[in-house]
């Protein structure tokens, strides 16, 4: 998967754990086409929290390339209004690229869609009216729900990475 991400600020580490969750999420949710699919992350402040889109110019059948956008002003607060601390933070983040990579699975895979400028789950038009419509629509659901899976998966392989770093340091 070619990857490429455009952030300020970010320390080495971090950028790192980023590179990583999107080449375990696409490992995870889409295997097999991985090697054709570009991914573009772009953490700058939006109104959203994060979103995935097909790349412009791309749109068609079959798109392979996309791009994700992630605000992490918006990620520094939690839903209490409680500024995160620094790892609280970088979880947060991993977290959301997660969520969005997938929605990168739905497109590659046909299953969300956008038919004249209208969002399709299915090939039937998706609205959102409330709240409860967007979490209760099958591609958040989908998304909400393996997002943690992803990370926590992620987590425990840099973990043990991280580990097996430091007992190559002793000997």
């Amino acid at each position: 998967m070619i990857t490429v991400i455009y952030a300020k600020n970010i320390d080495k580490e971090v950028r790192l754990a980023m590179y990583g969750m999107l080449e375990w999420s696409a490992m995870k949710l889409f295997p097999t086409i991985m090697k054709n699919v570009s991914v573009k992350l772009h953490l700058k402040r939006y109104n959203y929290d994060g979103e995935a889109m097909v790349e412009e110019g791309c749109e068609g059948k079959n798109p392979r390339n996309f791009k994700i956008v992630i605000d992490p002003y918006r990620l520094s607060i939690d839903d209490w209004g409680r500024e995160l601390n620094y790892s609280e933070w970088v979880s947060a983040i991993l977290k959301t690229i997660g969520h969005e990579m997938v929605h990168v699975k739905q497109y590659i895979r046909n299953e969300l869609s956008f038919n004249k400028g209208k969002m399709c789950w299915m090939k039937k038009r998706v609205d959102f009216k409330t709240n409860e419509d967007y979490y209760s629509s099958p591609q958040e659901v989908e998304a909400y729900g393996k997002e943690l899976w992803l990370y926590l998966g992620y987590n425990d392989a840099w973990n043990r990475i991280k580990e097996s770093e430091k007992s190559e340091e002793k000997t």
